[in-house]
């Protein structure tokens, strides 16, 4: 296989839990060599069960697989500094504290940009580097409920509004992050030089939305992909059964592959009466053990609900080599997607704090072991040992 299609790029890796570090990882999965500065505290997600020997778990592996790792401390002398010479050998930074912490520290990317002009600088936030919100606290679940997601899904089921269980708000930026940066990366082939971007949590939420139009437009009709009304029935065992289609439309082909009287239903029922009489009917024929693959023998789409540890143990996902160890006992999901002519996917490492500070400054950078010995005295860097 050929290496990697980013090969030679060089990334600093100043994000904390999931915006930021995602795109890092994909941009790592990709062939690039990503150095993820972390401060002494560590992480949030360091911490975050179950932990190994080394008090690392599967969440920051997600996260943070396949880079390298160094311990910078920025509050103190030497250690911005440390950044900047990473940032002057670097084709990429990414950072996502809120706008004018990086200029404090004279991290700006007018500042490193001056240093390295082809340098792609991408910041994250909630709400953008400019405008009335620029500074405003940005967490998934704060972005959840100002960009629409909670009240949306609330409205649509006709329920209370309920928080979402991932980060979409960060995931979402993270993903888009790295279009930015790849569509950077290739634009600077052309011009020469870098660029800032400027990727807002809010504004990837509203355009990773596929109901905004209706929204925005003001309608509030029947939604043509009307999935969140799909029935849910119970096999014999207890299993959960998706009952793939809009419950209206097809009421009675689902009424008749269950058993029922097709010619019984009502015209035009609502969402509701669709789902309340397909549950009834389910139940008499919820004596099939598996009535997915009953239902799916009458050619309509049904499939059993099972969770990522079951979708991981079936044949096609070692086909497609879902999910890798890169630790004993810690797997991840191994590549996000494939490629026929480029090598790609996890490295089998997550680092622990500060593992390769010393051959960072050593090797990339080029200090001596005194100059080396100097910042871990005066407490701008850390080491794991």
């Amino acid at each position: 296989m050929t290496k990697g299609p980013l090969d030679g790029i060089r990334v600093v890796d100043l994000t904390r839990i999931f915006s930021g570090p995602i795109c890092g990882r994909v941009l790592a999965d990709l062939g690039a060599d990503v150095v993820k500065v972390e401060p002494p505290a560590g992480d949030l997600t360091r911490p975050v069960p179950p932990l190994d020997d080394d008090g690392i778990g599967p969440t920051f592996s997600h996260m943070n697989a396949g880079k390298r790792n160094i311990c910078v401390d920025l509050k103190a002398d030497g250690g911005p500094g440390v950044v900047a010479a990473l940032a002057d050998r670097a084709d990429v930074l990414l950072e996502n504290y809120r706008p004018g912490v990086m200029a404090r520290y004279g991290l700006s990317y007018e500042e490193l940009s001056a240093r390295n002009p082809r340098l792609v600088f991408c910041s994250i936030t909630g709400f953008g580097q400019t405008g009335p919100w620029s500074d405003r606290k940005a967490h998934a679940p704060l972005m959840h409920a100002e960009a629409g997601t909670i009240e949306l899904a609330a409205r649509l089921r006709g329920g209370e509004p309920l928080q979402e269980i991932h980060q979409h708000g960060d995931l979402y930026a993270g993903f888009l992050s790295v279009s930015a940066v790849l569509a950077a990366l290739y634009q600077r082939e052309h011009t020469g030089t870098g660029q800032q971007l400027d990727i807002a949590m809010a504004e990837t939420l509203i355009y990773a939305n596929d109901q905004a139009g209706n929204d925005l437009s003001g309608y509030d009709g029947p939604r043509e992909f009307d999935t969140w009304n799909y029935a849910v029935v119970h096999a014999a065992d207890g299993q959960a059964v998706s009952l793939v289609g809009n419950p209206q439309r097809l009421l009675p082909r689902w009424v008749a592959a269950l058993g029922g009287d097709p010619a019984a239903c009502p015209e035009n029922p609502t969402q509701e009466e669709a789902v309340a009489i397909l549950r009834e009917l389910a139940a008499g024929f919820a004596t099939h053990a598996d009535l997915a693959t009953a239902v799916e023998g009458l050619r309509l789409p049904a499939v059993r609900i099972g969770s990522v540890a079951e979708l991981a143990a079936t044949d096609w996902a070692q086909d497609r080599g879902l999910i890798a160890e890169i630790r004993p006992g810690v797997p991840v999901p191994a590549k996000p997607f494939a490629m026929g002519g480029a090598s790609i996917g996890v490295t089998p490492r997550s680092a622990r704090l500060g593992e390769d500070t010393r051959s960072i400054l050593s090797d990339d950078l080029g200090l001596s072991t005194y100059e080396i010995a100097e910042l871990i005295q005066h407490g701008a860097v850390q080491t794991a040992d």
